[in-house]
């Protein structure tokens, strides 16, 4: 044998030694798929578009809601006879999760609680009022947002 073959399995060797070291370090091949452009370049696990779990972003209060369930007329102070909402403004994305207004009394009385099965994929909102025509008794009020069960956030309003 001549020099340059010895040379050639050996490039060889080592080529192969490379590339199956590569792949047996990368995972498994499912998983590579799933990070891997249209170009075959890995594509980082924070850019590959996969939703992100389901989080309440933010809590509002106040009298109106608009069309798309935001509130439209902000307010931490109602009367008694005021129709109360609450804007609860998701992020991520869930399939058929329960999120629950919980709407309670400054002794911790539960005046209002209902439950929204809900399946967003992105930004969403959620509403839950509470309307009494007899009128609310004075005093500080909260709102609990609760997720599949567990209470995420919460925002206090007064009745004078």
């Amino acid at each position: 044998m001549t020099p340059y073959v010895n040379r050639d399995r050996a490039v060889r060797s080592v080529v192969v030694g490379l590339v199956l070291s590569a792949l047996t370090a990368c995972g498994k091949k499912e998983d590579q798929a799933a990070t891997q452009g249209a170009n075959g370049a890995v594509i980082p696990s924070a850019t590959t578009g996969q939703p992100t779990a389901l989080q309440v972003s933010e809590v509002r209060v106040g009298k109106k809601v608009d069309a798309n369930k935001q509130i439209s007329d902000q307010a931490d102070n109602f009367s008694p006879k005021d129709t109360i909402y609450a804007s609860v403004h998701t992020t991520g994305a869930a399939q058929n999760a329960q999120i629950v207004g919980r709407f309670t009394f400054q002794d911790g009385q539960v005046v209002d609680e209902r439950t929204e099965s809900i399946s967003p994929t992105g930004d969403a909102y959620t509403e839950f009022h509470i309307a009494k025509p007899s009128g609310w008794p004075a005093g500080k009020y909260t709102v609990h947002i609760l997720v599949n069960g567990k209470e995420v956030q919460t925002k206090d309003f007064t009745v004078k």
